[in-house]
Formats: structure tokens, sequence, C-alpha cells
């Protein structure tokens, strides 16, 4: 999107096309299928980026962004943080924090995402200087699985797919094997910095998730269910995301080897376009690609974990087509510490980079 005021034009705002993970057809400015805030697609988080974007069944500190319910399952608390070397120059910092109590687990995230100097130019098209954008998101969430065992707390249920953490023991008292569940919900802050405009909204997740025999585990999701970015008269929807996703591991003798499958099917609606005045001494003008909001996508990954100790990760977008959909990653896990990393390619942008540490207690 390129705006352009009197006296000022933002042109290196192409770079914001490339916070959507899939362009497609061009449209312009107030067209049904643009969104606000496309930012909230990009993949964070190192694990579920590895493995395709492809988390909605699955539970850790990392399901805030996918499935809330994910996180009423964790029999443990834990300190996320990433740091993400995104395409031109676009780096994003990321962190939460999930404490678990006998009433249900709490969860906060917080993320930025700075575009890095983007040259200005008058109307004339005559260089003035440089510029920045900024792209925040905080979210609080609560979950609570059912049944609820508050002495399993720092133990694992072995009906659930395991976390891979070596400190956490397996639960070694009866506990039946009938089905778990688990619904959570969060709150969202969005704000966003174009120049010197801004906008910020609010908004909300909601998810469930369901644990069956032979380690069987199925999320639903619904994110950013409200909510509308404005700048000056115009005023965009936030990307409503609809993810329905399914997860199982198997193991080897001993335990030598677990492999964890997931895959999730997601919908991104299109978004709601209100079209105000005409701004005073300005326009906007779209001259570039909108993100393809398709009614169904798909996502797989697969998790090799060694000896709980170093795991491999891979995954599959069907929804890009920048760069080929495949996506890379490994982890190490000592204990009460997990360090993981993620490689997704681009295509002529390059390829993108994500580290994060995780800690356990």
């Amino acid at each position: 999107m390129t705006i352009v005021k009197t006296g000022k034009c933002l042109c290196g705002f192409g770079l914001l096309l490339l916070f959507a993970p899939l362009p497609s057809q061009p449209v312009m400015a107030g067209e049904v299928g643009t969104t606000g805030a496309n930012f909230l697609k990009i993949p964070i988080a190192p694990i579920p980026a590895a493995m395709g974007h492809a988390y909605t069944a699955m539970v850790g500190i990392d399901s805030i962004l996918y499935n809330p319910a994910g996180l009423g399952l964790m029999s443990y608390s834990a300190i996320s943080a990433v740091q993400h070397k995104y395409i031109e120059g676009v780096t994003q910092s990321y962190a939460a924090i999930a404490y678990r109590s006998r009433f249900g687990t709490v969860a906060a995230a917080f993320s930025v995402l700075n575009s890095g100097s983007i040259d200005a130019y008058d109307i004339n098209d005559h260089r003035i200087g440089e510029t920045q954008t900024s792209h925040r998101f905080g979210v609080l969430a609560f979950s609570q699985s059912y049944p609820h065992f508050n002495e399993d707390r720092g133990k694992h249920d072995t009906m659930l797919i395991h976390p891979g953490w070596t400190i956490i023991e397996p639960v070694r008292d009866y506990r039946p094997k009938t089905m778990r569940f688990s619904v959570g919900v969060s709150l969202k802050y969005v704000a966003e910095t174009l120049d010197n405009v801004k906008s910020m909204t609010f908004s909300g997740d909601i998810g469930i998730l369901l644990v069956l025999s032979h380690h069987i585990q199925i999320g639903a999701s619904m994110l950013n269910i409200t909510g509308k970015q404005k700048f000056y008269d115009d005023s965009f929807s936030l990307p409503r995301t609809v993810r329905i996703g399914i997860a199982k591991d198997f193991h080897t003798v001993k335990q030598i080897m677990i492999f964890k499958l997931t895959t999730d099917l997601i919908s991104e609606c299109d978004s709601e376009f209100d079209r105000g005045n005409e701004w005073s001494g300005g326009y906007l003008k779209s001259d570039l690609i909108s993100e393809w909001d398709s009614k169904f996508h798909g996502a797989a990954g697969i998790e090799i974990d060694i000896l709980k100790f170093a795991q491999l990760r891979g995954g599959y977008r069907m929804d890009r087509d920048l760069g080929t959909g495949l996506s890379v990653g490994l982890g190490l896990t000592l204990k009460r510490i997990r360090l993981d990393y993620a490689y997704l390619n681009y295509g002529i942008f390059g390829g993108t980079h994500r580290i994060g540490f995780q800690l356990i207690w």
C-alpha cells in the first residue's frame, strides 16, 4: 500500500505487502478482500513456523498464537522469547509467559515488528528523508481443561502428545482414559504506526481442544473475531481466521524417537472495508498486491524428537506463492531450557530466520 499525502509519500510501504503470507491478485483499495493488520498472519514462534504453521491441535506456550485452548492442557509454566529476522531489513521481537494454576492457565504475549528505515518522498517524488513503520500486538489469555487434576502439575498426562521436556515425568497414578477437553479465550490489542499515522483496535480469540485415546488431539479456533483498523477515514477489518487441526504422535521402542504429525485446515475470511470521506489534501492509492483471503487452505508439519534432546522439524503450507511453501527447523532441549530455530524461504526475497528460547518450571 502506498499512502500519498500533501508533502510526503511513503512509497516504501511496499514492504507491508510482505507482511501477509500469500500475495495473489491485485485489487484497488476499497475492494472486498483487503484486510488490516496483515502482520498478524506472519509465523513468529520457531516451532510452529518450522512445522508449516500447523499448530491448532498442539499444546504449549505457542498455543496463545493459534488456539488459546492449548494453554489449558499445559501442566507446567513457561516463558518464551523469539527474535525474528524477516525480509528486507524487517525485524520482529516476541515474548510470552504462561502460568499454570489450580484454576487454569493464564498467559500473556507481546510482539513488536519494525520495518527499518524507509525512504520518504514528497508528492513530486523528491526524496525528503526517511521514515519507519511499527506494528504491535499484545494478548492476554485464559484457558482451563476438564477433567482437571491439580496434583498433576509438573507431570505429563499420558493421554496427551508428549511435550518433549526431559524434566516432565509421566503421571504414575491412575487416570481414567476418557476424553479430555480444554477451552480458551484471549483478548488482543493491535496497534500500527505508519509514519506519523497511528491506528489501534481490540479483538479476541476463542478455541477448543479435544484429547482422545491413542494420542489424538483435535483443535479448533477463531482468531481476530472483531476489531477494525482505521487510518484517516478508511477502516479495514482484522484478518479473521478459522482453524481446524488434528495432531498425533508415534513412539518407537523405549521412546528413542517420537514422531509428531500435525495438519491444519485454515480459512481466512474476506474483510469488510469501509470507505469514509475523501482525505483532506490527499488520497489513498493501492498499486500493489493484496492478501489472498482464500476460502480454505491447508498446512502440515512433522517433528522428530530424538531421545527428548534433539528435535528435527519440517512443514508445508499450501497457501504461499512466495517461495516453495516448505519450512524446516531444529531444537535442543536441556531439562528446563529449550533452544529452537526455524527457516522459511520467500523465494526472490530470500530466507527468514527465527531463533527462540523457552524456559519451564
